[in-house]
């Protein structure tokens, strides 16, 4: 598939990796690079360092069941492996723990949610890693893919030429006998900018389930305005430094607190962030475990509600 004007664009620049959003806008946090290897320096500098990157590769398979307004009845039970935020070329070892948890679970369907690699740019090492966890996971079940804010164009061609389908602005259905499921997947909305929910919604009747892939849950608002019943996504690393308890101390998505991880819902819309199962900034994690996440997709208790009702009203 062709990647989109914007995403070339902003490619292109000359200039270093920086987001403009929220209040602050060019003076948000994540423009200044100097902090994480200062938090890193100061990480080492108390001894942590060791045991920070450690956490990063104890990777969590988070078993989530999660309701599905419109689930096709044939849909029930379906088995979706997420798998986003591995910024690989920092933690090699990731490869090996990610395809072991592939080969230990089972599922209909995997998704590689964006953030193949740790930089702001893409390395040999970052290729030839995802390459290998991808030709991992393409012999088992279909896998589809989005971009990330720290994914560029080359990456793609190592994705595609494992088998991954890629999906940066359009739609995959699924389909179980007479009844259909949309996977609706967007391009990065937090850096790049170079969503397009209109283009990839396109063509899908109404009244069919859709399910949003985006690498950041920021996306929420309009995801809900355009009719999707599920909104999946990473990239906040559920803080990825947290208080004891799991309390996040800053995120890098701008949304309510309720999607820094985990579950949640927004008019009606299911949604899911997941910690993601690498790290990013500094190569440490605390009080927040890295995660692949096992979902499997339940038909919401008000349809089950109205199929009873409507099996009651014709008996």
């Amino acid at each position: 598939m062709a990647i989109s004007q914007q995403r070339m664009l902003v490619e292109q620049e000359s200039h270093l990796h920086a987001v403009q959003r929220g209040r602050l806008r060019l003076l948000h946090w994540e423009n200044f690079t100097w902090l994480n290897r200062f938090a890193e320096w100061v990480i080492k500098a108390v001894g942590l360092y060791g045991r920070g990157y450690r956490n990063v590769l104890d990777v969590r398979l988070e078993r989530v069941e999660l309701d599905v307004r419109r689930l096709p009845a044939a849909f029930e039970g379906f088995r979706m492996l997420w798998i986003s935020d591995l910024h690989i070329e920092r933690f090699e070892q990731l490869a090996e723990r990610t395809l072991s948890i592939v080969q230990s679970s089972e599922y209909d369907l995997c998704v590689l949610g964006g953030d193949c690699c740790f930089e702001h740019f893409i390395t040999d090492k970052a290729c030839r890693l995802m390459e290998k966890i991808a030709s991992g996971l393409v012999w088992k079940t279909p896998v589809v893919a989005v971009f990330g804010n720290h994914d560029y164009s080359p990456m793609m061609q190592v994705l595609e030429g494992a088998g991954v389908r890629m999906l940066l602005n359009e739609h995959y259905c699924l389909q179980r006998g007479q009844e259909k499921l949309y996977l609706v997947g967007i391009d990065d909305c937090h850096y790049f900018e170079a969503d397009d929910l209109d283009a990839a919604i396109a063509g899908i009747e109404p009244g069919n389930c859709r399910i949003l892939l985006s690498h950041s849950p920021e996306i929420y608002k309009k995801a809900a305005a355009a009719g999707m019943d599920a909104c999946l996504s990473g990239h906040t690393h559920g803080g990825q430094i947290c208080l004891p308890g799991g309390l996040a101390l800053i995120s890098s998505a701008s949304v309510p607190r309720k999607m820094f991880k985990g579950k949640w819902e927004y008019n009606g819309m299911a949604g899911y962030t997941s910690r993601g199962a690498g790290a990013s900034g500094a190569a440490v994690r605390f009080n927040c475990p890295s995660e692949i996440t096992l979902f499997t997709f339940k038909r919401s208790d008000s349809v089950r509600r109205d199929m009873n009702c409507g099996q009651r009203g014709s008996s």
